[in-house]
């Protein structure tokens, strides 16, 4: 059986509600081969829904269409799929207020002087905890809609698209690798969602394909930003030398993407005395998410606990 990949159709304007959702079974690329396991990946593309204002139905799946566009040398991501209804998150923190009545929203969050953001607000209204980076040709808030309870339990999360077109796709863009670029992106979107001092803000970093690349630069480059990191289906072997200055480095990959190469990362990061563990997404193939909620709930209360 192949993996199941559904298709969300997408609208170009920010206020729309999410559309009802097709699926459809599309082959398994590279990625699901014992070579594609390790090797470089194609970059994805994805049509899915921007940031919304209204909540997505209840138990809805979210996901991207994948199509091999650009380089094979890169590796990048599609949108986000959370597969049947999400299960429950983990508990908010001790003495955090509880969780508003009805399903988490992710909302547009305008950023002076940059694209919007996608923001899910935390339980206790406090400032977002967590940062979501994407990859190549990617929607970053397709990706929130897939485990936007666990983020709205663990803190609340913004997540940033790429700022470099993507072909003529709308709704899709690329981030880059270079944190000098997109460090002060990442603290002006800190500052629209409510942090008064983004450079010294406590978050937890996660980075998807090229956006896990990014993170070991801009871990490289402010270790004291960025302690705590989640790694997901990077294109490459992560490196040590740029993360020794984290604290925490979690590591993810789908099922079908390259569980090998990031089980690996978490047993060197491990030996080399940085905490860290590895954690899988089942079913689900490069640039997807699936049982969201469940697998980033687990995972942020795995980096809280230590």
């Amino acid at each position: 059986m192949k993996p199941p990949h559904p298709l969300v159709p997408s609208s170009s304007r920010f206020t729309k509600r999410l559309l009802v959702l097709l699926s459809v079974a599309l082959p398994c690329a590279a990625s699901c081969t014992e070579a594609g396991r390790d090797g470089l990946l194609g970059p994805d593309h994805a049509r899915a829904p921007e940031a919304a204002t209204a909540a997505a139905p209840q138990g809805a799946a979210v996901a991207g269409a994948v199509g091999a566009v650009g380089s094979a040398s890169a590796a990048g991501s599609a949108s986000a799929n959370a597969s049947g209804p999400p299960a429950g998150p983990s508990a908010p923190p001790p003495g955090a207020a509880s969780a508003p009545a009805g399903p988490a929203v992710v909302e547009m969050l305008p950023v002076p002087g940059d694209l919007p953001a996608s923001i899910v607000k935390s339980a206790d209204g406090r400032p977002p905890r967590i940062v979501f980076l994407p990859g190549v040709c990617s929607n970053a808030g397709a990706y929130l809609w897939g485990f936007a309870e666990a983020a709205r339990a663990h803190g609340g999360a913004v997540a940033i698209d790429g700022d470099r077109p993507c072909g003529n796709a709308q709704d899709f863009r690329s981030i880059t690798s270079d944190p000098s670029h997109e460090e002060p992106r990442i603290q002006a979107a800190l500052a629209a969602a409510g942090h008064a001092t983004p450079a010294s803000a406590d978050i937890v970093l996660i980075g998807y394909s090229l956006g896990a690349t990014l993170i070991e630069n801009l871990v490289k480059a402010s270790p004291e930003r960025y302690p705590r990191v989640v790694l997901i289906g990077s294109p490459r072997d992560p490196r040590l030398d740029p993360l020794k200055g984290a604290r925490v480095v979690a590591t993810m990959s789908c099922s079908f993407d390259v569980p090998g190469r990031m089980k690996r990362a978490a047993r060197m990061f491990e030996g080399a005395g940085l905490r860290s563990s590895y954690f899988e997404m089942p079913g689900c193939t490069h640039g997807n998410l699936a049982e969201g909620d469940r697998v980033f709930s687990e995972v942020l209360t795995w980096i809280s606990s230590g």
